[in-house]
């Protein structure tokens, strides 16, 4: 295991085979994983998944669940949705909140087993009450669904707001929002979705382009932050948000948090109108053709010819 950390597969390879053949539970589960992915030796994902199988006959919690999820994605073998629920479930019933994910996912859009909502909520607690941040969130959304026939605002938010807690950055920006427009029972909260969305930013897109909006109109009816809005705007439209990359277009027309610069103005603005569409597209067309009218024709040229040519930051 040393060995294959430190990126030496050919004596990890081996070493771990001599293991799995043996009869280690534990090894042949590593093992599946190596051939599955090429590691010291050609990627064999059918040996991988056979070596699943006996890690998961042999008691390996892993490699139920790895056996479990090749089986109903068919993955390595053929599909066999029955066989991977019970793997799976074994494996949940282990204690492996990963399986109780896949299984809480499966009940929900009713994959190898008929669509339960019920069963899906079960699993999703288990995950989230054995401490699983995905499951907190997966349990959240579920709860904060108008349609999915489980909803629970009250509940939903609970667990939104552990998986925030927790460090899940799509919490984090979900609960941002929620705490912007008021919504799912809770009050506005101006303030407390930028702190929200801090701890989200540079990860979730939506997050920055949050900061964004928030700073630019004020916070809680306080007047705007121009410098602030500029710093996160440039964040989020660098991403590719359309809605930011308009606010920074209008930022740069008028010179607010940054100096006046109608060819930057007109890069976003044409960034912007083609990504965004309704009310938002209109908003950067006025813009884009009001920073036009500012500059002569070689300087709209580079700027059509830069907003063509450019990609978003990932």
């Amino acid at each position: 295991m040393i060995a294959r950390q430190r990126g030496d597969f050919a004596t990890a390879y081996r070493e771990i085979r001599s293991e799995a053949e043996a009869g280690a539970a534990d090894a042949q589960e590593v093992l599946g994983e190596m051939l599955v992915r090429g590691e010291g030796s050609p990627k064999d994902e059918a040996a991988g998944v056979e070596w699943f199988h006996r890690a998961a006959e042999n008691g390996s919690v892993p490699g139920m669940l790895a056996y479990g999820t090749a089986a109903l994605r068919g993955s390595g073998m053929a599909r066999d949705e029955a066989l991977g629920i019970e793997w799976l479930t074994r494996a949940a019933t282990a204690g492996n909140p990963a399986a109780m994910l896949i299984l809480g996912e499966s009940h929900e859009q009713g994959t190898g087993v008929p669509r339960n909502v019920v069963a899906a909520h079960a699993w999703f607690l288990k995950a989230a009450q054995n401490g699983n941040s995905e499951g907190m969130m997966r349990l959240a959304d579920l709860l904060l669904s108008p349609t999915a026939g489980a909803n629970d605002d009250r509940a939903g938010v609970e667990w939104l707001t552990r998986a925030a807690e927790a460090g899940q950055t799509t919490a984090q920006s979900r609960l941002a929002l929620i705490l912007t427009d008021g919504t799912h029972g809770m009050a506005r909260d101006e303030a407390e979705a930028v702190r929200w969305a801090q701890k989200a930013a540079f990860r979730d897109h939506e997050a920055t382009a949050l900061l964004c909006r928030l700073y630019g109109h004020g916070i809680n009816g306080q007047s705007p932050d121009q410098a602030l809005a500029f710093r996160w705007c440039t964040v989020a439209a660098q991403s590719g948000v359309s809605e930011a990359q308009t606010a920074l277009a209008r930022l740069y027309l008028d010179g607010r948090g940054t100096a006046h610069d109608p060819a930057a103005s007109l890069f976003w603005a044409l960034l912007g109108a083609a990504g965004a569409t309704g009310a938002e597209r209109e908003e950067a067309i006025q813009v884009r053709d009001a920073a036009s009218l500012l500059l002569p024709e070689a300087e709209r040229s580079a700027a059509h010819d830069r907003a063509a040519s450019w990609r978003p930051m990932p």
